[in-house]
């Protein structure tokens, strides 16, 4: 389902950005539904999607037995489209029925290498959802690359 252009500007991860910007950011978004027990994301698979939680409760699990929860509108799920190997570091289970919106991680990617002003901002938000998460990532993968994904000013 098409995005409706004010549900980007209500998203923290999207707060302040030009009208330009959220066209273009519309254009890679879709809305989806999900159903309880649906997996949006496996431990391991190449990560081709990113999404953004507007309803609904995930759990993202690790191999180690670590877990959490989100259930915020505007939490995210699949950075690992923005970070080498490029493959999901969690599985992703739906607690209950929910809505997301979900974009093609190499669509996205592309989108922020061709406009540094918004890859800036995106990448800002994105590395304070990391440092929030690092008590849960593994000390071989995410916590390591996570460093790599701020831009240098």
């Amino acid at each position: 389902m098409a995005v409706d252009l004010n549900l980007l500007e209500q998203l923290e991860m999207f707060e302040g950005l030009e009208h330009g910007d959220l066209e273009m950011l519309k254009a890679l978004f879709n809305s989806i539904r999900v159903r309880e027990g649906e997996l949006l994301t496996r431990r391991g698979d190449p990560a081709q999607n990113f999404y953004i939680i507007l309803s609904g409760n995930f759990m993202i699990s690790f191999k180690d037995g670590k877990a959490f929860t989100l259930h915020e509108k505007g939490d995210v799920i699949g950075m690992s489209t923005m970070l080498e190997p490029f493959d999901y570091r969690g599985t992703t289970l739906a607690l209950t029925d929910g809505e997301v919106l979900m974009a093609a991680g190499d669509k996205f990617n592309e989108l922020l290498r061709g406009n540094a002003r918004l890859s800036e901002t995106i990448m800002r938000r994105l590395n304070d959802v990391i440092a929030q998460r690092r008590p849960f990532f593994n000390d071989e993968g995410a916590s390591s690359d996570a460093d790599s994904i701020a831009p240098e000013v």
